[in-house]
């Protein structure tokens, strides 16, 4: 699986796309550098678009999960964009408890991150 990055004003936007590496290249290893990178960011949301995705490796899909998990421990959220019924079908068949948002463009992405009850959603706890 390819990965592209675009840093945002708001928001940390990774592109997944079909496989175009060569065989010996690990196919997670670039999604978790990205997400990775994306954690780190100082940015308030991550968003994955999946439209240039036909398929959802099965280690893709437990990346998501632990970055989901990860990011929303510290007050990040992470959207899913552009999925295809067959790719969202995947990722559902891969990881069933997963509760990552998923809408259907960019712009709904900005618009949920806009909503008050998702703008601090996870603040890690105060100790």
């Amino acid at each position: 699986m390819e990965v592209y990055r675009e840093i945002l004003p708001e928001s940390y936007l990774l592109i997944l796309a079909d496989d175009v590496l060569s065989p010996d290249e690990q196919e997670d290893d670039a999604l978790d550098r990205a997400l990775s990178r994306a954690a780190r960011s100082g940015k308030s949301s991550v968003w994955v678009d999946c439209s240039h995705l036909h398929h959802l490796p099965s280690d893709a899909a437990e990346l998501l999960s632990y970055y989901y998990h990860k990011l929303s421990k510290h007050g990040m959220s992470l959207i899913l964009c552009h999925l295809s019924d067959f790719t969202r079908q995947e990722l559902q068949a891969l990881v069933p408890a997963l509760n990552v948002p998923i809408v259907p463009t960019l712009l709904d992405a900005e618009r949920y991150c806009q909503q008050p009850m998702n703008l601090h959603r996870a603040q890690p706890d105060a100790a």
